[in-house]
């Protein structure tokens, strides 16, 4: 497994050979960049950066598709989704990353994160089966997986979801991003390494990245308030994580992300290393 810093890495159209250094300086080998409508990059632009980064011995470990949620109450929207996402996977291919990122999508009409009582529901898991199903071989023969991130309030809110849809979409060009703090619960999060161990029993080889961040609960009364954190900063079991991390193929990602503070890079890259070493595992 490798360690992949992706908080405060600039847009594509302004990494440098500076960049590049400057994520060696902190400990880091592996990115993650993003694809958005902003910064208009082409192939050759996608390869260029690589060439820039690889030649300071930097890789990209995940490339992020902004922008594009594949299930939208609007049938229209989520096509004009689907086709961007197919138009960027050639650029995660000249990027050098097999890991394209996307949002599940969710039928809240003004955010594809928040809630709506139909996300949980079949309908909107067959839909971004049916997306996942087009896309998938033309990212399978660029040597690339479509990965939908998992969150509580999405489509793909639980660890049966996510198993559920990669077993329909196929066996090639779909994986999946497995973020614990994403979704967990009131009555999973201090029992998190059991949680672990079900998420990668059950889901496997198809996890193709795994995202550091920690979750805590807010010390309120009644309402239970679950919080992101720095990994690190939470109950999150992660010598489990790491654990089980490590037994998936060597390019899989540890990506440290949604850092507020610069100064927490090292913090909690230290953090994981720590934990790595306690879990009798490495990163590469």
């Amino acid at each position: 497994m490798r360690l992949c810093l992706d908080s405060f890495v600039p847009p594509l159209d302004r990494i440098t050979k500076g960049t590049a250094c400057w994520v060696r300086e902190l400990g880091f080998s592996v990115v993650g960049v993003d694809l958005e409508p902003a910064v208009p990059v082409d192939a050759n632009a996608c390869r260029a950066v690589r060439e820039v980064l690889e030649g300071e011995g930097v890789s990209i470990g995940q490339v992020w598709s902004v922008g594009t949620p594949l299930v939208r109450p609007d049938r229209g929207k989520s096509a004009a989704h689907l086709q961007a996402l197919r138009e960027r996977v050639p650029l995660a291919a000249a990027l050098g990353c097999r890991v394209l990122l996307t949002e599940a999508g969710g039928m809240h009409p003004a955010n594809a994160w928040y809630p709506h009582p139909e996300n949980h529901g079949e309908e909107a898991l067959a839909r971004l089966v049916a997306a996942l199903r087009e896309v998938a071989p033309f990212a399978a023969d660029h040597g690339v997986s479509i990965a939908p991130e998992m969150s509580l309030m999405t489509i793909l809110s639980t660890v049966a979801r996510a198993e559920a849809m990669i077993s329909e979409s196929g066996p090639l060009g779909v994986g999946i991003n497995l973020d614990p703090a994403n979704i967990l619960d009131p009555l999973s999060l201090f029992d998190s390494g059991a949680f672990v161990d079900d998420a990668f029993d059950r889901l496997g080889n198809r996890i193709v990245n795994v995202h550091a961040k920690d979750a805590a609960a807010r010390d309120v009364p009644l309402i239970v308030h679950l919080e992101e954190r720095p990994a690190g900063q939470g109950v999150l079991d992660y010598e489990r994580l790491l654990r089980r991390t490590a037994s998936l193929p060597e390019w899989t990602c540890v990506v440290i992300e949604h850092l507020a503070d610069y100064g927490q890079v090292e913090e909690v890259r230290q953090f994981l290393v720590e934990s790595a070493e306690r879990a009798c595992v490495r990163f590469e």
